[in-house]
């Protein structure tokens, strides 16, 4: 496409960038331990008062002027107390509960309730707790770090997970400090941009963002009415970027192109299998997956990457 496109290649050698220090913070390992700590925990059916802390699982029915609330009821609903997924105050109504019990109570919605169709009304709740169960979590000793593979001690274990932090640290700062460089290109190139190149670079903004937001459960309509927006109001915010975003990729094809940055057939099905590794049948996927468009994904991503290690080398980074 850039041959249909003018664009007056900038500068991309010589280019400079600063590497910022990293660190690895005391509560960012605190943070780590203690999510492998809990993933670790055993849960215990009690017959004893809930508490918070307790893993419980409820039975639940919601009304509004006596009418039942839509989505307002589940069977055997997961929650862990303390949590605060739940609107305010129903965690506190279901504290001292036993397996077995029921409840009724009200609840006022708060007027900034995400869910605008019950914000600022009152809700009447009929809940049963089903099970109560406490989480118990192992002790962080030279024992706990054994049995999570093959470490001798507590300090040999939290030594492993900072290097992971840290590495991953790195990896951000490199894939910013490509950014930076190819940004610097992209300020110093001249290109003719066309519309309809913006316009499907929004596109592919929109389209990953759906993405994201649906890993969370959310769908996209939902998500845009609870903030409050469009589909058009995102494009017009995202547009300065989209057209960053498209030079970017436009200079990154433009200096392939006059370097002679080719992946070889050897590049590409190395780089293709290291892919169908992920699946667990590969010859499955290979049935199932469209060939043609991983080729060509794989063949841009190479070169994507050949031409990001060019302006690395290339560039003076401090």
């Amino acid at each position: 496409m850039t041959n249909e496109i003018k664009i007056e290649l900038g500068d991309y050698k010589g280019l400079k960038a600063t590497k910022r220090k990293l660190k690895v913070e005391a509560k960012e390992m605190e943070n780590a331990l203690k999510y492998v700590q809990n993933s670790r925990a055993k849960i215990i059916t009690v017959n004893e008062p809930v508490k918070k802390g307790n893993r419980l699982e409820v039975d639940f029915e919601v009304r509004c002027a006596g009418v039942k609330v839509e989505n307002g009821e589940s069977k055997n609903h997961p929650l862990i107390l303390g949590e605060g997924q739940f609107l305010p105050g129903f965690e506190n109504e279901l504290e001292g509960m036993k397996a077995g019990e029921e409840k009724e109570f009200s609840l006022k919605v708060p007027a900034e309730w995400q869910d605008k169709r019950v914000a600022g009304k009152n809700l009447d709740f009929k809940v049963k707790v089903n099970i109560v169960q406490e989480r118990q979590v192992p002790e962080m000793n030279d024992e706990f770090a054994q049995s999570l593979g093959n470490f001798k001690t507590w300090e040999d274990f939290k030594k492993n997970v900072e290097d992971g932090l840290f590495q991953e640290k790195e990896l951000m700062e490199k894939q910013r400090i490509r950014i930076e460089l190819i940004e610097q290109v992209a300020e110093n190139s001249k290109i003719d941009l066309p519309k309809a190149l913006i316009d499907a670079e929004l596109n592919n903004m929109i389209n990953e963002f759906k993405a994201s937001i649906s890993q969370f459960g959310l769908e996209f309509e939902t998500y845009l009415s609870q903030i409050k927006s469009s589909l058009e109001d995102l494009k017009n915010n995202w547009k300065t970027q989209a057209e960053k975003r498209a030079k970017m990729g436009l200079c990154i094809k433009a200096i392939a192109d006059k370097e002679k940055i080719v992946p070889t057939a050897k590049e590409i099905e190395e780089k293709m299998n290291q892919e169908l590794m992920r699946y667990p049948d590969i010859e499955k996927a290979k049935k199932e997956i469209d060939l043609v468009a991983l080729k060509s994904y794989t063949e841009g991503a190479i070169i994507n990457e050949k031409v990001f290690e060019l302006l690395e080398k290339e560039a003076i980074i401090k």
